[in-house]
C-alpha cells in the first residue's frame, strides 16, 4: 500500500511538471503562453512567440534575453529572416512579472522551410551576480514561400506529357507562353472587333472612345501578365521572383495611368470642350483648360505615388511635407490666390461677358476681349491698347456696363439758350433733329424726350435726351450737337456764352 502510494505521488508530480511547463529556479518562474509551434502562412507576415517571468524572489534581477535562429531538417540556414526581441535588458524588480516576447518577420524572397528558433532568458541577481539563472527555450517555425513552382504543368495545371525533348520544365514555360499570346490575340483580333461592331450600333460614340483607348493597353497587360504568371513553372531563385513582381507592379501602374490618362484626356475632356461649345457661360470654357492641366500633373503624381508606396516609401510623410510647402507658397501667391478666386467669381455672377462694353473706375471704356482666372484684358476703344486688369480690381471697383441690359445707350446733350427765346420753338427744333437723326432709337419706351434743365446765369438750359446703339454713341453724339448748332443758327436762336455786367457806381465828391 505505501509503495502503491509512493508510486501514485511521484506519477503525480512528474503529471503536474509535464502539463506545466515552468522553470523555476532561485524564486524565478518562466512560464509558457502559447505552443512552442508557429506558422507563417504566408511571406511577410510575422509571429509572434510570448513567455511569462515571474519574480517571487526578494531580490531585483538582470534580465537578459538573446535570441539566434537554427538550421532546417537538411542543415540550412533561414535567410531573409528577421527575429526581433521586445526588450533585450530589463530590470527585474521582486513581485512583478515581465512578458518576454520575440518578433519573427520575413521578407518577400524568404524560402519555405521548418527551422527552430532558440530564446536564452539569462537571470542575474543584482546583490550577488555570481547567481545565474539560464532559462532556455525552443521554438519551431514552419514558412510558406510567397512563390512556389507549380511543376512540369502547362498553366500550372495540366500535366507536360509531350514527347522529349518538350516534356521539361522549360518547354511547359514556353508552351504557357504561346498561349498566353494566343489568348490576348484573340481578344485583340476578334473580340474587340466584335465588340466594337456592336458599339458603332449605339447612339453615343463613348463607348467607341472608350474601346479604341483601352485595345492596346489590354493586349499588353494580358501578355505581361501571362509571362509574370508562367514564371512559377520554373524553379527560379526567390529574389528573382521578387524582382520580376516588383518591375511586373511598376510596369502595371505606369499602364493603367497611361490608360486613365487617355481615357480623361480623349473622353471627359472631350465631352467637356463640346459641353462647353454649346454653353453659354464662360466659366467653362476657362475651367475645361485648367482641368486638362490639373489632369497632366494629378495623374502622373499619384501614379509615383504608387510607385514610391512599392519601395516602402511613407507617403504620408510626402503628403505632410507637400502641405506644409503648400502653406509656405500660398502665402507667397496669395495676390494671385485671391485674383484666381475673383476671377471665379466674375465667370460665376457674370457681371459682363466677352465683347460687353465697360467703363471702369479709372474711367477708360473698353470692350471685355477675355475674362481669365487671374486677370480681365480689355481693349481700350479711345486709345487702341489692350489693358489687362487684375481680376481682384475688377471685382471691388464700380464698373459700368454699358452692354446691358440692352445694347442701348442713352446719351444726352446739354445746351443753353438766351433769355427772351421762344422755348417751345426750342424743344420742338431739339426734337425735330432727333427724330430726323437715323441711328437714334424710336421705339415706344425709348422716344427721344427734352427737358428744361435748369435757369443758368447766361442761358436757359435744355436736355435732349435719346437713345443709341452703344456702338454708335460718339458718332451719333458729335453729329447731334453739330445738328443743333446748324439748326439753331438758321432758326435764329442765339446760344449765349457767359458774360457779366459791370456797373460802375461814381462817387460824388464832398463840399
Amino acid at each position: 500500500m505505501r509503495w502503491s502510494f509512493a508510486l501514485s505521488s511521484v506519477l503525480l508530480i512528474l503529471t503536474v511538471a509535464v502539463m506545466v511547463p515552468v522553470v523555476a529556479g532561485e524564486g524565478i518562474n518562466v512560464l509558457e503562453v502559447q505552443e512552442g509551434y508557429e506558422k507563417i502562412d504566408e511571406a511577410t507576415e510575422s509571429i509572434t512567440f510570448t513567455w511569462v517571468a515571474y519574480n517571487n524572489d526578494t531580490e531585483p534581477y538582470l534580465l537578459e534575453i538573446v535570441g539566434t535562429l537554427g538550421p532546417s531538417s537538411n542543415g540550412k540556414m533561414p535567410s531573409n529572416v528577421d527575429l526581433k526581441i521586445g526588450q533585450d535588458y530589463s530590470a527585474f524588480e521582486p513581485g512583478t512579472s515581465r512578458q518576454i516576447v520575440v518578433v519573427l518577420s520575413s521578407t518577400q524572397a524568404v524560402e519555405s522551410m521548418d527551422f527552430p528558433i532558440y530564446v536564452n532568458m539569462t537571470f542575474t541577481k543584482m546583490s550577488d551576480p555570481d547567481q545565474v539563472l539560464v532559462v532556455p527555450k525552443v521554438a519551431v517555425v514552419h514558412v510558406e514561400a510567397l512563390f512556389e513552382s507549380t511543376g512540369n504543368k502547362i498553366f500550372g495545371i495540366w500535366d507536360n506529357n509531350f514527347p522529349s525533348p518538350f516534356n521539361t520544365l522549360i518547354w511547359s514555360f514556353i508552351f504557357t507562353i504561346i498561349f498566353w499570346i494566343f489568348i490576348a490575340a484573340v481578344i485583340y483580333f476578334v473580340v474587340d472587333p466584335i465588340v466594337h461592331m456592336l458599339t458603332r450600333k449605339t447612339k453615343t460614340d463613348l463607348d467607341d472612345r472608350i474601346l479604341e483607348v483601352t485595345r492596346i493597353p489590354i493586349f499588353l497587360l494580358i501578355i505581361i501578365f501571362g509571362l509574370v504568371d508562367s514564371l512559377s513553372i520554373i524553379d527560379i531563385p526567390q529574389e528573382w521572383h521578387v524582382t520580376i513582381i516588383l518591375l511586373y507592379q511598376i510596369l502595371l501602374i505606369l499602364v493603367i495611368s497611361y490608360v486613365v490618362y487617355l481615357i480623361f484626356d480623349r473622353v471627359i475632356i472631350y465631352y467637356a470642350q463640346k459641353w462647353a461649345k454649346v454653353t453659354d457661360t464662360e466659366i467653362d470654357d476657362v475651367l475645361v483648360p485648367l482641368l486638362h492641366k490639373a489632369g497632366l500633373i494629378l495623374i502622373p503624381t499619384f501614379a509615383l505615388g504608387a510607385v514610391l508606396s512599392l519601395f516602402g516609401v511613407d507617403l504620408t510623410l510626402l503628403v505632410a511635407g507637400f502641405g506644409v510647402v503648400g502653406i509656405v507658397i500660398a502665402f507667397a501667391v496669395q495676390e494671385t490666390l485671391s485674383n484666381v478666386f475673383a476671377g471665379t467669381q466674375l465667370l460665376l455672377d457674370r457681371p459682363f461677358k466677352i465683347g460687353d462694353l465697360v467703363e471702369l473706375d479709372t474711367g477708360e471704356i473698353c470692350e471685355v476681349k477675355k475674362i481669365g482666372l487671374r486677370s480681365t484684358t480689355m481693349y481700350n476703344t479711345a486709345d487702341h491698347e489692350i489693358i489687362v486688369v487684375p481680376n481682384n480690381d475688377v471685382v471691388n471697383k464700380k464698373v459700368i456696363n454699358y452692354s446691358r441690359p440692352d445694347m442701348h445707350r442713352s446719351m444726352n446733350a446739354e445746351i443753353g439758350v438766351a433769355y427772351g427765346t421762344d422755348l417751345n420753338k426750342v424743344k420742338e427744333v431739339l426734337l425735330k433733329i432727333a427724330s430726323d437723326h437715323p441711328d437714334i432709337i424710336k421705339q415706344e419706351g425709348q422716344m427721344p424726350y427734352v427737358r428744361l434743365a435748369k435757369f443758368g446765369d447766361s442761358s436757359v438750359d435744355f436736355k435732349l435726351w435719346y437713345r443709341v446703339e452703344v456702338k454708335n454713341m460718339w458718332r451719333v453724339a458729335s453729329e447731334v450737337r453739330q445738328a443743333i448748332y446748324d439748326r439753331f443758327m438758321a432758326e435764329g436762336i442765339e446760344i449765349p456764352f457767359p458774360q457779366n455786367v459791370v456797373t460802375l457806381k461814381e462817387e460824388k465828391k464832398r463840399s
